[in-house]
């Protein structure tokens, strides 16, 4: 395609890809003063992640909002310049924070393996 098209089909899949969980704040204030969370539903194994919200009641709403199930609920709450995530297993799930990416997927790791196998770590995301 050329001309005018051409521009907007670039755009778009930069646009999607940017778009997520986090607020539209923006900045480095921002990211190291925001508050995360993970919920996970047990019977659905539905998760989310929530990070950089300005407050942690603010990320706990909109986590618990996107997962949509009636018995989803918060198991882990992290906060400025922490990183989180969760694992799941085949009956269970592990959660970690850290400072780093790295320390909270080994913590959720660990975390699961202690209760369940087959865990599977999502990608820690962070308020730095």
């Amino acid at each position: 395609m050329s001309g005018r098209w051409a521009g907007v089909l670039v755009l778009l899949p930069t646009v999607a890809m940017s778009c997520g969980c986090a607020t539209l704040e923006s900045g480095a204030d921002a990211k190291a003063n925001s508050y995360g969370v993970a919920v996970y539903a047990p019977s659905t194994q539905d998760w989310r992640l929530r990070w950089q919200a300005t407050t942690s009641q603010l990320a706990k709403q909109r986590a618990l909002r996107d997962c949509a199930v009636a018995d989803c609920q918060v198991v882990l709450e992290f906060g400025p310049k922490q990183c989180g995530t969760l694992a799941l297993g085949q009956s269970g799930i592990g959660v970690g924070r850290g400072d780093t990416p790295a320390a909270a997927e080994t913590a959720a790791l660990g975390d699961c393996q202690r209760t369940t196998q087959g865990c599977r770590v999502a990608p820690a995301e962070c308020n730095l």
